[in-house]
């Protein structure tokens, strides 16, 4: 007979984790078992991090894996509470293990696990989640009354301007003080983040990272209270259930004053934080914001020159008029310079939003043509889902959770009572877990009331309807058809004058290349104005400005610099008098390139 293979899984828990032999013993405990037994071992599942969960547990996910291997036949475990202490990761170990036709063995109680331990074992896993549970509540509440008593200032090895002694104290480390320094007191002198980092960049300053210093860093510094000796704890907390880190609210913040030794001084931090909320207010009332992946066009906007993704950008423009724009990152974090790409910088178009959706929306409907009528029918279409679904209690599916929880916590209140009475568990384990549910039942009708007052909004749902329809018919439409198009379209690729849009290689579109309608402000718009306005007098000599301004979409006055302009370059003449007469073409407009190296002409 074929001896059986054994194998073992060991993990120190949170309580001997300070016990430096405890895991060594463990394996050897674990070891002398499979050799009393008479088994062979094939592998040992040695796990150096505690925890309540698998989440993180390498050994642990190994062993998990490997059960549905033909490698042993045998785990062999100290107790249940080293394999896990979660109740369902539990019972999901076992429901696998038992299926690949594996056995568990507990040597400190020299059994195996039988179907008939699934009741007991249920209960102490439920036990050992407890223990684990109010094992956290008392470490966070250590930790928080460290806080609050004025404990050791902890602090990471990586703080900018600090390093940390051997014995946890901390140090001012003035090299990188000294630049700490400098950027406040540019700050305060009126210099943007983007430029006090450009100008570390001229001077060759590098991070300890061997990274420049970037604008974000320059911000974050800034508004950082550590530098003025100020230590903000208690901002996050980690939650037992979800197992995550969440952030406090700031009301549950703690400030210490002096824990740190101080690189500024208060009245200098003050007058640079000050100064850099005052400009964000001038430059950007509505705030700046910038995105990798909340909208549509996010990470499909591409520079020609750097490669670099285009960010979207919120800023005032005339007449406090928002403005919406997609400028390059590279652009956005090192500015631009004389020439391409000098010192990493970059001068790429800057994209006006709306411009950008009427270009898509041009090349949509040459893809997707959409008649008038079937317009209609999709919006009677959409209203009609809109009606459907805001007839509907907004908290319906809201309800059906909190149903659900609450007959999953009563069937545990009916299990635990039950254990009660077969004398499984003690009656103070029963009541303090009994007390639990209480509270989780009691609180899950704290949110069925405050959904039942949340339900009552339908009172303007027909003015709300009137809102999408009248929405859905002035353009709606036409911009949900470009967000389905780009669901297609891989990137835009933005060069000098034109934009590129590439589609995914499945598709069967080639590539489309269209010409960006640069504004009359800039440069390259003032070009294209004058362009157009030399093509339209080769047509028809004898054109007006008024004319001309009316095809152009241009103001009269504008359309007259531009005559004035290329009159002065020796570009064209007006052969006649008295407003009677023609205009006579000279000589050929320099290239794009070349018209703007030249200053425009």
């Amino acid at each position: 007979m074929a001896l059986l293979r054994a194998v073992i899984y060991c993990r120190c828990s949170t309580e001997e984790e300070s016990q430096a032999d405890a895991l060594r013993n463990q394996i050897g405990e674990s070891e002398a078992c499979v050799r009393e037994q008479g088994w062979a071992l094939t592998d040992r599942y040695v796990e150096l991090k505690s925890g309540t969960t698998t989440k993180g547990r390498d050994e642990y996910n190994r062993l998990f894996e490997d059960l549905l291997s033909d490698r042993f036949d045998i785990i062999v475990i100290k107790s249940q509470d080293r394999l896990m202490r979660n109740v369902k990761d539990w019972y999901l170990f076992l429901d696998r293990m038992l299926s690949c036709k594996k056995r568990l063995f507990i040597y400190i109680e020299r059994k195996f696990y039988t179907a008939d331990d699934a009741l007991i074992t249920g209960i102490k896993a439920i036990l050992a989640e407890e223990y684990s549970r109010e094992l956290s509540k008392k470490i966070n509440n250590a930790h928080h009354c460290r806080q609050v008593n004025g404990g050791k200032a902890v602090l990471t090895s990586r703080v900018f301007g600090f390093c940390r002694m051997s014995d946890g104290t901390l140090q001012v480390q003035e090299e990188e003080a000294e630049i700490i320094r400098k950027i406040y007191s540019y700050c305060a002198a009126g210099y943007g983040s983007r430029r006090i980092a450009n100008m570390f960049l001229e001077q060759g300053y590098l991070k300890r990272t061997g990274s420049p210093l970037t604008a974000a860093c320059v911000g974050r510094i800034i508004r950082n209270p550590l530098y003025k000796g100020t230590m903000v704890m208690n901002r996050l907390h980690f939650d037992f259930d979800t197992k995550q880190t969440v952030k406090n609210p700031r009301e549950k913040w703690i400030y210490r004053e002096g824990a740190v030794p101080g690189i500024v001084d208060k009245d200098l931090w003050d007058q640079a934080n000050q100064a850099m909320t005052d400009r964000a207010n001038h430059f950007c009332p509505n705030g700046i914001k910038s995105s990798r992946g909340s909208y549509d066009l996010s990470g499909k906007i591409i520079c020609s020159q750097c490669q670099k993704p285009y960010y979207r950008i919120r800023r005032s423009g005339a007449g406090k008029r928002e403005v919406i724009e997609w400028k390059c990152s590279n652009y956005l974090k090192r500015g631009k310079k004389a020439g391409y790409n000098a010192s990493g910088s970059c001068d790429s178009v800057h994209l006006d939003e709306d411009i950008l959706f009427e270009i898509l929306k041009q090349i949509c409907t040459e893809i997707y043509p959409l008649k008038g009528q079937h317009k209609d029918c999709m919006i009677n279409h959409g209203i009609q889902l809109f009606s459907k679904a805001l007839s509907h209690m907004p908290a319906c599916g809201r309800q059906e959770k909190i149903e659900s929880e609450k007959k999953r916590l009563e069937g545990q209140k009916d299990f635990l009572l039950s254990k009660f009475l077969e004398g499984v568990i003690s009656d103070r384990d029963y009541q303090k877990k009994n007390q639990e549910l209480e509270r989780k039942l009691d609180g899950l009708k704290a949110q069925k009331d405050g959904l039942a007052t949340r339900e009552q909004e339908t009172e303007e749902l027909e003015q709300r309807i009137r809102i999408i329809e009248e929405r859905l018919k002035n353009g709606g439409i036409d911009k949900a058809l470009v967000i389905h198009m780009l669901q297609d379209v891989s990137e835009i690729r933005v060069h000098a004058w034109q934009l590129e849009i590439c589609f995914n290689p499945l598709k069967s579109h080639v590539p489309v290349r269209i010409d960006y309608p640069f504004g009359p402000e800039t440069m390259k718009g003032r070009f294209l104005d004058r362009r157009k306005i030399v093509e339209i007098l080769k047509k028809n000599p004898c054109a007006t400005a008024g004319k001309m301004g009316e095809e152009m979409g241009r103001s009269v006055h504008m359309v007259r610099n531009r005559m004035e302009e290329l009159t002065k370059g020796g570009y064209i003449r007006f052969q006649g008098k008295g407003g009677h007469g023609r205009w006579e073409i000279l000589k050929e407009l320099p290239k794009k390139e070349a018209s703007i190296k030249a200053g425009g002409l």
